[in-house]
């Protein structure tokens, strides 16, 4: 201006013009004087820094080694000196990066995806300018994913539970596994690697992609119960990787088998005079499901049509068969039955096999002679040695040896022979010695060869009643608490044959079962303990009878004794005793408590003893009397307590208590007594 002060005329900008040259002129209207100006633009901090990044986006692979470089920026400042230096800061990362002075951004830390897959970066360009200016640059960092992780399973061991009639095709378990990876690398596939125990073709079938476990083949628990199948995953990485998981299949039970007898067909043999109540047979079953056979399922069928013959067959809860009836080889040699079992599953099954009872033989019958009499007529003027008589004959309803028959006289004959075989019976002289009429009898005895031998010559009549012996002891003893004691056998005989001398043996009392007596034999036991303090002796009534129509019997009346036994210990008649006695009192009897034993003779002596108290106090050994053993002071001791024992001297060595109790009464025997004898 006029006054010569140079001032600007717009904003000046050292970015865009560094110097400025002016030439001025001076003049005062004649003469002129010239100058040049040079003016120097002083720069500000009036610029921020400028990235010159444009992809704001980067992947890096999850597996990329510490100090890898990721990425690097570059910005530039246009202001000059520090407010032109640019300097660099990063923010985010977690850690996991960082960036230099040159803008290089550096992985610190590993990076993993499954944890974190992406990261937001920010970076701040700062100048060094008062104040300074920033400028900032968000980064993206994606995390690209690599196969580090195998596919785990939800569980290393499966357990499922499938019956054995299972339908082919059916999913029995859903198999899960998972993978952290991504993409391909978190593609599971699912495939069967082992199964135990192996089979010709595969039992399990797995879906590749699913993991649905299902059933390929037919399953049998009784051959296989269990199988152990191994089942991989793997991922679709490269390489790939995998892992297993276990899956046990229990196979469960089905009822899908019969119960199975030993045998199709069970040929049994059985002698006629098999005992009744007796076993004949013991049937084995098994069963191959779990369902236990219980024997009780047991049923014994006819294959005959129905018949008026006692049922000689029953059958016992352990598959046992008995003889419940007379079994008579010559009324039946032979009994078809069927025999069937069933099992307890749902449904139930069954299962049955042919049983063939063969009677066999016993020499239970003796001869039989076709006719009652036989005669015959003899001219003694014409008879000869060896001239033929007459014949008998004789039948034996047994078989084999038991119904061969032999012949022969009971009295011998001088003028009579009989062919044993035959019956035949011819002149052994020619009767010359006859001079008269004569009746000659003759009894001829046919004689079988069973054993034992049975014999016929005349018709047996149940004439004669069994017989005791009159030597059998009748007075017997038997100790207490013992069972099965062999009391001894009281058989009787009978004079008749037959079946008029089978005898059987009953008793009319058994006292509820106390006493059993074989009805064979006649061996007579105890079937329960004897306890003398309940009953100390029987009348027991044995009755024999035989088997004739009508049949005849007899008696034998035993007297037993029961013999004690050692088992009742003394007893008191109560558990405490209580007894006042006056001190100052001579020794005397204070209390007589007496015990009682169940027992007799020696087992009840009982012997008394004091516990706890001997000084002041005695019992009678035998008699359980306490007396005091000196006069009692109140002021010293004003009450006892002590046990009274009650005990059997002999082994077992049994015994009872009683809780004593002694209270002193106290008697005015002493007057008031001073203190001192002076005050």
């Amino acid at each position: 201006d006029d006054k010569g002060v140079i001032s600007t005329k717009t904003k000046l900008d050292y970015e865009s013009q560094k110097n400025y040259t002016l030439n001025i002129s001076l003049s005062d209207g004649s003469t002129a004087d010239y100058a040049t100006v040079f003016i120097r633009v002083t720069d500000i901090n009036d610029n921020s820094p400028v990235f010159d990044t444009t992809n704001t986006t980067i992947a890096i692979a999850e597996n990329v080694t510490v100090g890898t470089h990721v990425t690097s920026v570059s910005a530039t400042d246009v202001d000059e000196g520090f407010n032109g230096l640019v300097v660099y800061t990063l923010k985010g990362g977690e850690g996991k990066m960082d960036i230099d002075s040159s803008g290089f951004i550096l992985l610190q830390k590993v990076l993993d995806r499954e944890e974190q897959g992406f990261y937001n970066l920010t970076v701040i360009a700062s100048d060094q300018g008062q104040p300074a200016r920033s400028t900032a640059l968000n980064l993206a960092i994606i995390v690209d994913d690599i196969n580090d992780n195998a596919p785990v399973f939800s569980s290393s061991r499966y357990e499922v539970k499938v019956p054995e009639d299972q339908e082919l095709g059916s999913v029995l378990l859903a198999l899960s596994a998972a993978d952290r990876d991504a993409g391909a690398n978190a593609l599971v596939t699912y495939q069967i690697t082992d199964q135990q125990p192996q089979t010709s073709s595969p039992v399990f079938l797995v879906n590749s992609s699913t993991g649905q476990l299902s059933l390929s083949q037919r399953l049998d628990y009784e051959t296989i119960n269990e199988f152990e199948v191994k089942v991989g995953a793997s991922d679709g990485g490269q390489p790939t990787l995998s892992t297993e998981t276990l899956v046990v299949v229990c196979v469960e039970d089905v009822n899908d088998n019969p119960p199975e007898f030993s045998q199709a067909v069970y040929d049994v043999f059985v002698f006629e005079n098999h005992q009744k109540g007796s076993p004949v047979y013991t049937f084995s079953v098994a069963d191959k499901d779990e369902y236990v056979m219980v024997h009780e399922n047991f049923v014994l069928l006819s294959l005959e049509p129905a018949v008026n013959l006692p049922n000689p067959r029953k059958l016992r809860p352990d598959g046992t068969i008995l003889v419940t009836g007379s079994v008579d080889r010559e009324t039946k040699e032979k009994y078809e039955l069927l025999l069937v079992a069933s099992d307890n599953g749902v449904p139930l099954r069954q299962n049955f096999t042919h049983v063939s009872i063969q009677v066999l033989d016993v020499n239970d019958n003796p001869p039989q002679f076709t006719r009652a009499q036989y005669s015959a007529s003899i001219h003694v003027a014409a008879a000869k040695e060896g001239e033929f008589v007459l014949s008998v004959s004789a039948t034996d309803l047994d078989l084999g040896n038991n119904a061969v028959i032999s012949y022969s006289l009971m009295n011998h004959s001088d003028d009579f022979h009989i062919n044993n075989g035959t019956g035949e019976i011819t002149l052994s002289s020619n009767l010359g010695h006859i001079t008269a009429d004569t009746v000659v009898t003759l009894t001829v005895v046919a004689t079988d060869h069973g054993v034992p031998q049975l014999t016929s010559n005349v018709e047996d009549i149940n004439d004669n009643a069994p017989v005791f012996s009159a030597w059998i002891q009748t007075h017997l003893s038997a100790p207490e608490n013992a069972a099965g004691l062999d009391l001894g056998t009281f058989s009787a005989t009978d004079l008749d044959i037959g079946d008029n001398a089978l005898i059987s043996y009953s008793l009319q009392d058994d006292f509820a079962g106390t006493f059993h007596i074989n009805s064979s034999t006649g061996k007579l036991m105890t079937k329960k303990s004897l306890d003398r303090e309940v009953i100390d002796s029987y009348k027991l009534k044995i009755m024999a009878t035989d088997s004739g129509k009508p049949p005849q019997s007899a008696s034998l009346v035993l007297s037993i004794a029961v013999e004690d036994v050692n088992d009742n210990p003394p007893v008191f008649p109560q558990k405490s005793y209580s007894v006042t006695v006056r001190e100052n009192e001579p020794p005397h009897v204070i209390l007589s408590a007496v015990a009682t034993d169940a027992d007799i003779g020696y087992n009840a002596i009982i012997h008394y003893a004091i516990t706890g108290e001997t000084t002041s106090f005695h019992v009678g050994e035998l008699s359980g009397d306490i007396a005091t053993l000196q006069p009692l002071d109140y002021e010293s001791h004003s009450q006892y307590m002590f046990i009274l024992k009650a005990f059997n001297p002999g082994e077992p060595h049994l015994q009872d208590t009683a809780n004593i109790t002694v209270t002193v009464e106290d008697v005015n025997e002493e007057g008031p007594v001073f203190d001192q004898s002076s005050y």
